[in-house]
């Protein structure tokens, strides 16, 4: 079977053992395994020929550890105060909220704020660090709302600040975010009885046998609204955590705090002034923890193009053949001959000139926010997303559909451009030509991979036995690298791209991390280092 979407990998026979070296001039491989029921799991491309223009990697991959930048956590307090509030509660709450933000002084963790009374207030209308979390509090321990209680408000607010913060957020680190609303309350919500303050209350809740039956009805539809922005911009989660200090018994306020916390996903914690500080640093502020899979295991030569049926030099990894650069006047051995931060290849694919400066404005080109390997100007040229390493969600990196001819704005997994009855995604795989009948050639060339589940990590995370094989090598040129030494010929920069996402979740952000392995190949038989390249977890980066 051709390589395709992983999708459940599940445990097969131990015939999945096998000696790459054994497989030789075989065609693309359909394997029919009856005791494996699941096309995730799979063997494909072709054996080739032995000899050091060839080379394979193996070994171990596991999915992210869901912490850090990769995976932040982003933290609201809508936090009732002003006039009727015990001005010990007031003080137990800014220390408490002091202490929690002390404990985060990373990046992956920020914080919004915002106090309530009859109307809420954005006091930090947008998520940063702690210490700018403890200006806010200043702010909070002289606000001086009056007027009846509206928690409705706060959670109304704290829709607009989240949705807003989706929105301009990078869409591949906004599905890896965990946000937490946490809605203090101390009073009973009175919306129902004060219309003028808290407008267009839904008019099923105004049914209510009471305006307290209202309020509840009132607070848990806000409530998932506010929960309801995770899918509508495929958020990683929305939580709204209510927490109630009890001065004095309110059953009212206890009853509507319960119908938020059913409403947001969460228990109801409820605690007393003293409690407060306690109860706040006890609440779960860990990042996002949601089951990742494999989704595609990517092997790719950047120093190597298929084209109609041949194997071609590029030996600066811009998308260009050496022969082709030396007919067109550009560089082989510089990336980007004119020095504007556009590759040649991407300059040649998108019209423009790689002998003429191009300035793009808007975008850093020191920068590649996603890491993969495209800078931020290059992504703005081709028109992908600067934070998100495959923009149009099929698992092939934007760099790698970039190089192979494809359309990195597209899904891949049913385009068959060359109507060789492989789909682009296969080819892209197997480092064969999207833009020709290659048959022969993906037979002798194409690259190989046999994937099973192995043992998980003592968190749960899940990982497999990975390898990629009969990856060619080519004999590239001596190229200039400055200010470090000139990269010997023969380099070839090998990468083995481990594409994870959520299950069931084809079109996915995901998450990806990378192994880089440069092989030196000098013909007609030597190759450095020799052998099968070993790869551990920790040999990989991850990116975005």
């Amino acid at each position: 079977m051709t390589p395709r979407l992983l999708r459940d990998v599940r445990p097969c026979a131990a015939a999945w053992a096998y000696d790459a070296r054994r497989l030789k001039r075989l065609i693309p491989i359909v394997l029919a395994v009856v005791s494996c029921t699941d096309a995730g799991l799979y063997a494909a491309g072709a054996g080739g020929v032995e000899g050091p223009d060839r080379a394979e990697i193996t070994g171990r991959a596991c999915v992210p550890l869901a912490a850090g930048d990769q995976f932040p956590v982003k933290v609201l307090f809508a936090v009732q105060g002003g006039a009727g509030i015990d001005r010990l509660v007031v003080g137990q709450l800014a220390d408490a909220l002091t202490a929690v933000s002390a404990r985060f002084t990373g990046s992956s963790t920020s914080f919004g704020f915002i106090a309530y009374h009859s109307v809420a207030t954005g006091l930090q209308g947008q998520f940063s660090d702690g210490t700018t979390l403890t200006t806010a509090l200043a702010k909070y321990s002289s606000y001086q709302e009056a007027g009846p209680i509206s928690v409705r408000s706060a959670l109304r607010l704290a829709k607009s600040l989240v949705s807003g913060d989706m929105q301009t957020g990078c869409r591949g680190q906004v599905a890896r975010t965990r946000y937490l609303v946490v809605v203090v309350i101390a009073n009973a919500d009175d919306s129902c009885n004060n219309p003028s303050f808290n407008a267009n209350i839904d008019p099923k809740c105004q049914m209510a046998a009471s305006p307290a039956e209202c309020t509840s009805c009132e607070l848990s539809r806000e409530t998932e609204a506010l929960k309801a922005l995770a899918t509508q911009y495929n958020a990683g989660e929305v939580s709204v955590q209510p927490v109630y200090v009890r001065t004095t018994a309110d059953v009212t306020a206890r009853f509507q705090a319960a119908a938020i916390a059913r409403s947001g996903g969460t228990e109801l914690v409820e605690t007393t002034p003293d409690g407060v500080k306690m109860a706040m640093n006890a609440l779960n502020y860990a990042s996002l923890q949601r089951s990742l899979i494999l989704k595609r295991l990517i092997a790719f030569n950047r120093n190597a193009i298929s084209r109609h049926g041949a194997l071609l030099v590029d030996s600066d990894g811009d998308g260009l053949p050496d022969d082709v650069e030396k007919e067109q006047g550009t560089d082989p051995v510089k990336y980007d001959t004119d020095d504007d931060s556009l590759g040649d290849g991407l300059e040649r694919r998108m019209g423009l000139d790689p002998l003429t400066l191009n300035t793009i404005q808007g975008c850093n080109p020191t920068l590649d926010t996603d890491g993969d390997r495209l800078n931020d100007c290059e992504e703005r040229v081709l028109g992908t997303d600067a934070c998100i390493s495959d923009t149009d969600g099929d698992g092939l990196p934007d760099l790698v559909e970039l190089l192979g001819g494809t359309n990195p704005l597209l899904p891949e997994d049913l385009n068959d451009d060359d109507r060789d009855g492989r789909t682009n995604a296969d080819e892209v795989l197997e480092h064969t030509d999207t833009q020709s009948a290659d048959l022969a050639y993906q037979a002798d060339r194409g690259y190989g991979y046999f994937i099973k589940d192995a043992p998980p990590l003592a968190d749960g995370r899940a990982c497999y036995d990975i390898t990629a094989y009969n990856l060619s090598l080519v004999p590239t040129l001596r190229r200039p690298n400055p200010p470090y030494p000139d990269i010997p010929k023969g380099t070839n920069d090998l990468y083995l791209y481990f594409q994870v996402g959520r299950e069931n979740d084809p079109r996915g952000t995901g998450i990806g991390t990378l192994f880089l392995q440069q092989i030196q190949f000098t013909p007609p038989n030597k190759k450095k280092p020799k052998g099968i390249i070993q790869v551990t977890p920790d040999d990989f980066v991850l990116g975005s």
